[in-house]
C-alpha cells in the first residue's frame, strides 16, 4: 500500500466522544443516540444539563423531548488515562433525523438476498465488539431478502421464515443503542429475491398503473404504503430505503407521508435512479437519495459513482445528501468475482464518500476483520470531516482532466474555520503538487500526522491513491 494510514485503536488511550455536535428528532418522537466513545475501557459516561425527557442509561441517549427548538447540554466521558466532554445541541424540530451523514452498516453486497435474522443481530454485536460503533456507526440496516408474503394486523409485507421474529431483532438492536434500518419499493415485485420464493412483494398492489414505468411489472394501482408504514413502525424501524427505477416523486411522497404519521421518526432514503431534474425534491424531503449504479468494488465501477457527484453536488443541504451508494470490501459474499480493488483503491472508495457529504454504509459479513479494513472503517479525524456541524458543500479547487491525467482536488470549509482538503489521482500519471500554507499547521489525517508547520511542502501522488489534509488557512486562492 502506497498511502500511509495509522491503525485504529478503539479501546486503548484517553477517551474521545465521537458523536457530531449537532444532533437531531422530532418533538415527542422517541430518542435513541449510542454515545460514540473510544478508548480504553471500563469509561464512565455522566452528561450536564440534559433536557427534560432525555436519560443517560450507561452509554444510551434515550427518551423523548416535547417542543421545537435547540437544547444544548454536556457529554462527558472518564476513563483511567482522561476525561473527555463535548458540548452537544439537540435540535428538535420536524423530521430532523440524520442531520448528518448516516454512518453505519448495509446487508445487499454482505450477505445479498440470503441475509437471515441472526446475520444482522451478529452483525450489530460485532460492530459493538471490534469498536466500529465507538466512530459513530449507528444503522444496521437490512436491505431486500427479509420479506415474504401479505398478512398480519396491518396486511402489510411480512417476513419470511430467515426472520422469525422482526421485534426481537430490533429489540436487540436498539438494547446496543444502534438503529435499524429496512428495505422495499413501491413496485409490484422487489429486487433481491430469496433463490427458495418464486418473487417478493413490494408496498403496492393490483394492476399496473401506466403512469410509471413496468420496471419489475411496474407500480400497482392499490398503494399499501400505510399498511407498511405502520408494520415498520410496530416492529421498531428507523430507517427505510425505498427502490425502484425511475424513482419518482409521486411514489416517494405517498411513502414519506406515511412514515411521518408514525410515532417514531424515520431516515428516509430514495434510490436507485432519482434523476437530477427532480433534486429539488430529493434535496428537502430525503434523507439521502441515489442516482447511479450499484458498488461491484472495481475500478471502472468507482469512477463511474464518483463522477455522478457532479450533477448534485449543489443540491446537498444539512440532512439531504447524494448517496454514492454502500461500500464493499472485506468480505463480501454478493461480489467476491469483482473485489478486485486494491488497499489504496478502497482507501479511494471510502475517502469519496467521507469528503463529498455521502452516507457511508459499510458492507460485509465482518468476518475476520484485519487491521487494514478496521483502520478504514475507524479513523475518527476522516469521520469528522464527513460529520462536519458546517454543513459546507466540498468545492472543487483543482480539476486535471478525467482521462490519462485524472486528477482532482476538493476543498471543505469546516466549522471551526478550517479547512479539509481530499486530493483524488484517479489517473495513471504521478501527480506533485507544492503548497504553501499561510500559517499553521498542516496534518495528514488518514496517517494522523503534522506534515507541515507553515513552511512549504510538496506532495507526491501516485496513481490511484489519496490523500486527505486538514490546515488551519486555505491552500488555494479561489476567486
Amino acid at each position: 500500500m502506497i498511502t500511509k494510514i495509522a491503525k485504529a485503536t478503539p479501546f486503548e488511550g484517553a477517551p474521545k466522544i465521537n458523536l457530531p455536535r449537532i444532533i437531531g428528532a422530532s418533538s415527542g418522537k422517541p430518542i435513541l443516540f449510542r454515545i460514540p466513545v473510544t478508548g480504553a475501557r471500563p469509561i464512565e459516561y455522566s452528561a450536564e444539563n440534559l433536557p427534560n425527557g432525555l436519560t443517560l442509561d450507561g452509554n444510551i441517549l434515550k427518551g423523548q423531548v416535547i417542543g421545537d427548538g435547540k437544547y444544548e447540554f454536556i457529554l462527558i466521558a472518564k476513563n483511567s488515562f482522561g476525561e473527555s466532554k463535548k458540548a452537544i445541541t439537540l435540535e428538535i424540530a420536524d423530521q430532523n433525523v440524520l442531520v448528518t451523514p448516516l454512518l453505519g452498516y448495509t446487508s445487499w453486497n454482505a450477505f445479498a438476498q440470503h441475509v437471515t435474522q441472526s446475520d444482522i443481530e451478529g452483525i450489530a454485536q460485532k460492530m459493538v465488539d471490534l469498536g466500529i460503533a465507538e466512530y459513530g456507526y449507528s444503522y444496521v440496516n437490512t436491505d431486500s431478502g427479509w420479506q415474504g408474503e401479505y398478512g398480519g394486523e396491518y396486511d402489510a409485507v411480512m417476513p419470511n421464515k430467515k426472520f422469525p421474529d422482526m421485534k426481537k431483532m430490533t429489540d436487540k438492536i436498539h438494547a446496543l443503542g444502534l438503529k435499524c434500518g429496512i428495505y422495499s419499493t413501491p413496485m409490484l415485485t422487489a429486487w433481491g429475491c430469496p433463490d427458495e420464493l418464486a418473487s417478493i412483494p413490494g408496498c403496492t398492489e393490483g394492476e399496473p398503473d401506466y403512469r410509471f414505468a413496468p420496471t419489475n411489472g411496474g407500480i400497482g394501482v392499490i398503494h399499501k404504503e400505510k399498511n407498511n408504514a405502520r408494520q415498520f413502525a410496530e416492529w421498531g424501524f428507523d430507517y427505510l430505503k425505498y427502490d425502484w427505477a425511475p424513482t419518482d416523486t409521486v411514489n416517494a411522497e405517498l411513502m414519506r407521508a406515511e412514515l411521518i404519521k408514525q410515532d417514531r421518526d424515520f431516515g428516509f432514503c430514495v434510490t436507485v435512479q432519482a434523476l437530477k431534474q427532480y433534486a429539488s425534491y430529493w434535496s428537502k424531503y430525503c434523507n439521502s437519495y441515489r442516482c447511479n449504479p450499484d458498488t461491484l468494488s472495481n475500478w471502472k465501477n468507482l469512477v463511474e459513482i464518483y463522477e455522478t457527484y457532479f450533477d448534485f453536488r449543489e443540491y446537498a443541504t444539512k440532512g439531504h445528501y447524494f448517496d454514492l451508494d454502500m461500500l464493499d470490501f472485506g468480505t463480501c459474499r454478493l461480489h467476491t468475482m469483482w473485489n478486485c480493488l486494491n488497499d489504496d483503491e478502497k482507501l479511494i472508495e471510502f475517502s469519496m464518500r467521507a469528503f463529498l457529504n455521502s452516507p457511508i454504509q459499510i458492507s460485509s459479513t465482518l468476518e475476520n476483520v484485519t487491521d487494514f479494513e478496521l483502520s478504514v472503517y475507524c479513523n475518527e479525524e476522516i469521520l469528522a470531516i464527513s460529520q462536519d456541524c458546517a454543513f459546507n458543500t466540498p468545492t472543487l479547487v483543482l480539476n486535471q482532466g478525467n482521462g490519462e491525467k485524472y486528477f482532482h482536488v476538493w476543498e471543505k470549509e469546516l466549522e471551526n474555520g478550517s479547512y479539509a482538503y481530499a486530493f483524488f489521482n484517479l489517473g495513471n500519471t504521478i501527480e506533485k503538487i507544492t503548497l504553501n500554507p499561510e500559517n499553521g499547521i498542516i496534518r495528514d489525517l488518514w496517517a494522523k500526522e503534522n506534515i507541515s508547520k507553515g513552511e512549504e511542502i510538496t506532495l507526491e501522488i501516485p496513481p490511484h491513491t489519496v490523500r486527505i489534509l486538514k490546515a488551519e488557512s486555505k491552500l488555494f486562492k479561489t476567486e
